[in-house]
């Protein structure tokens, strides 16, 4: 608890490392919701069809709420080895471009117009683990 403490006070001191500690606690907590929608939603990927059953296989969806809560757990106890935390901003930026990718993919190929908001929210949270991976 004092370590806590300690990490907290050294946050809140300088201003830089309190955003970018948001910030990643916020992709953490937006991949984790990508996933536990993903999860809960078996029939979200249709395009193409012969490809639908491994877009949407549960196994992938464990991973990515697993990426989530991990690096939502580092973030709060101030987990402070780089290689670790640079492990899952890749995996979370994989997971934020490939979701905007196949979004896209769906927008185009099928007209599914729905999915154009997908790819806005996935980019911005792309962009948002850049920046956080540029400063760590």
């Amino acid at each position: 608890m004092i370590k806590m403490l300690k990490n907290y006070q050294k946050i809140r001191s300088d201003p830089l490392k309190l955003v970018l500690t948001i910030l990643q606690a916020l992709i953490s907590l937006g991949i984790t919701g990508i996933g536990l929608f993903l999860y809960s939603d078996q029939h979200y990927f249709f395009w193409p069809p012969d490809w639908s059953n491994v877009e949407n296989d549960i196994r992938i969806d464990t991973f990515i709420v697993l990426v989530g809560l991990v690096l939502f757990l580092c973030t709060i106890f101030g987990l402070r080895n780089r290689k670790i935390i640079a492990i899952l901003l890749v995996c979370s930026g994989a997971i934020s471009l490939s979701m905007a990718t196949l979004s896209l993919l769906h927008v185009v190929m099928s007209s599914y117009w729905v999915m154009g908001l997908n790819v806005i929210g996935e980019l911005i949270l792309f962009s948002l683990v850049l920046l956080v991976a540029h400063y760590l």
